[in-house]
């Protein structure tokens, strides 16, 4: 994670199948900068969820976030047969009417890593239900461009799109999503107090799918489109 040129944290990001079929999956940020450190500032977010009849189904979501004089915490405990959740905040416990199809803000990004998937080879802009702190919010992905980006020495065919919560938020980002991973994010960039921050991946451990081979993108290659 970097701000600008610099390097201010490290993001640990798991995905794991359990043996009786569930999913855990993990965010992690820790800061780098010594500055940051000082402070104490970390973000953690876990959801456990099942893949229901092609989509994400979330049973419990966890977010907590530590910055000096205020640390904030949330739970959901997702009922779905009373279609409704128990929720726990750092200042309150209560109750959330929940629909069809709604996610937390971190199942999120793997609903649209689905969705993706299921558009590709041609994308368009969607919008998903995500359960929040204590409402739901109607979110976007908003389709972008097609690009090639190199990392690392690797070249990624990757679509872009803007994940747009609400005028000014903190969780509006942009993300590059690659062709080559299953259309995980291998990119992030999005601002903090009006700075630029960016996430960019540098380390990827899966059995099932490998990084490419290294190969520089080609100065032609920096430009794609939609084939739609």
């Amino acid at each position: 994670m970097a701000r600008g040129n610099a390097e201010i944290g490290r993001v640990d990001v798991e995905l794991a199948q359990r043996e009786d079929g569930l999913w855990h999956y993990s965010i992690e940020s820790r800061a780098t900068a010594w500055y940051v450190k000082m402070l104490g500032v970390s973000t953690t977010e876990i959801a456990w969820f099942q893949w229901y009849d092609g989509g994400v189904l979330p049973l419990t979501y966890y977010h907590v976030s530590r910055e000096p004089g205020r640390d904030r915490f949330w739970q959901h405990r997702y009922d779905w047969q009373k279609m409704q959740t128990e929720t726990r905040t750092h200042d309150d416990e209560l109750s959330v009417p929940i629909e069809v199809g709604v996610v937390d803000p971190l199942s999120l990004r793997l609903a649209a890593v689905a969705r993706i998937a299921e558009q590709a080879p041609v994308f368009e802009s969607f919008s998903m239900p995500v359960l929040e702190r204590d409402e739901i919010e109607r979110q976007e992905y908003r389709y972008s461009s097609m690009e090639r980006l190199e990392i690392d020495g690797r070249c990624f065919r990757t679509v872009v799109f803007e994940r747009f919560r609400k005028e000014g938020s903190g969780r509006n980002y942009r993300a590059w999503h690659a062709e080559s991973l299953g259309w995980m994010p291998v990119k992030i960039a999005h601002e903090d107090d009006r700075k630029p921050i960016t996430l960019t991946l540098d380390h990827w451990d899966s059995s099932g799918t490998g990084l490419p081979e290294p190969s520089k993108c080609a100065v032609s290659d920096q430009a794609d489109s939609n084939p739609g």
